[in-house]
């Protein structure tokens, strides 16, 4: 082990670098191996600089090495201040397609954490946001930069930043991106983490069709029903599908029942006819959770204000009573406080 930080040195031939790194790689798969790696400063820092190496496969070598080294953080490595904005600087750099992949996990494996997300999110700009989206939209990476802005979206830092027009637009007509469930379901994350911050409801009402057409089908709804419904749900095809993705169902129903605790939604909830799209969704859904959920929802539009409770005889709804939840509930004739903390995510 004490070889190998002379051996990654840049003095030595290409060949012996390579092997040195293809070396720490196998080490990186084995957590007793993993500990001794990242407990050596000196290795990881080389590591680090090795990305910019001119030889693609050593620096692409370096990378996966770093994917299976922050893949552990919470556990062995805190990323040093330098790292994320080396990582900003070759995703902004058109020369280093080679590495986008891995650094977006990377990024991805080190924001997992509040504690990290908090610190990422003061050293990003919306340039850099508008970044991570041109590269998602591109599919110049699998999906893991969704994953990255859905882990900033828990501080209040990163949902200021998310929620901004200038990008939310863009960020979600990535919620329909075909061929790529990741994108699809770590955005649908990103606008559930952004919902329990109400300064975030007036964005996302302006963005409802788009938030609940995945849950639309190509039902035959009558025509009076139809005309209360916003232009961009009228008159779907028939063979219009809904989202395969049942994780992304469901995270986009508690984005829908967290803003429904804005008298402002419900109104738009009520005015625009979604219970007739809601209820269908609910009668085509197989998965009983996924029922559960967006029950809640259609329960938020249908009971009179002032009314409203989450208790449905005096029990929480199934949905509802699992451990890795927890239930807040405040009312009045405006606005609820309703929350659904998922400790998992």
């Amino acid at each position: 082990m004490d070889e190998l930080p002379g051996l990654l040195h840049s003095r030595q031939p290409i060949k012996v670098r390579q092997g040195a790194a293809e070396l720490i790689l196998g080490l990186t798969s084995d957590a007793a191996s993993l500990l001794l790696i990242t407990s050596n400063s000196e290795i990881v820092n080389l590591i680090w600089e090795t990305l910019d190496d001119k030889d693609k496969k050593l620096s692409v070598t370096a990378s996966q090495i770093l994917v299976n080294i922050t893949s552990h953080s919470d556990q062995l490595y805190t990323a040093p201040k330098k790292t994320v904005p080396q990582i900003l600087w070759i995703l902004h750099n058109s020369e280093a397609v080679h590495l986008y992949n891995s650094m977006a996990m990377v990024l991805n494996n080190i924001s997992r954490s509040s504690e990290q997300a908090v610190k990422i999110v003061e050293m990003l700009s919306l340039k850099d946001c508008q970044m991570f989206l041109k590269l998602i939209s591109r599919n110049q990476e699998q999906g893991y930069l969704a994953a990255v802005l859905g882990n900033i979206a828990v501080t209040d830092g990163g949902r200021e930043l998310l929620h901004q027009e200038s990008l939310f637009t863009e960020l979600i007509s990535l919620l329909t991106m075909p061929g790529n469930i990741i994108v699809r379901r770590n955005i649908a994350r990103l606008l559930r983490n952004l919902s329990f911050d109400t300064k975030t409801h007036t964005t996302l009402l302006e963005f409802l069709p788009q938030i609940v057409y995945p849950l639309v089908g190509g039902e035959e709804v009558e025509e009076d029903d139809m005309e209360k419904l916003p232009l961009d749900l009228q008159y779907l095809p028939e063979d219009k599908c809904r989202e395969s993705d049942l994780q992304t169902r469901i995270l986009l129903s508690d984005t829908l029942f967290q803003i429904g605790g804005t008298f402002s939604v419900r109104e738009k909830f009520r005015e625009e006819n979604y219970y007739v799209l809601l209820k269908n969704y609910d009668q085509w859904e197989e998965d009983m959770d996924a029922r559960e959920r967006i029950q809640n929802v259609i329960y938020l539009i249908v009971q009179e204000d002032g009314k409203v409770d989450l208790r449905k005889d005096g029990e929480l709804p199934q949905g509802l009573e699992k451990e890795d939840h927890v239930v807040h509930v405040e009312r009045d004739s405006q606005n609820l406080e309703l929350s659904i903390e998922n400790r998992g995510s």
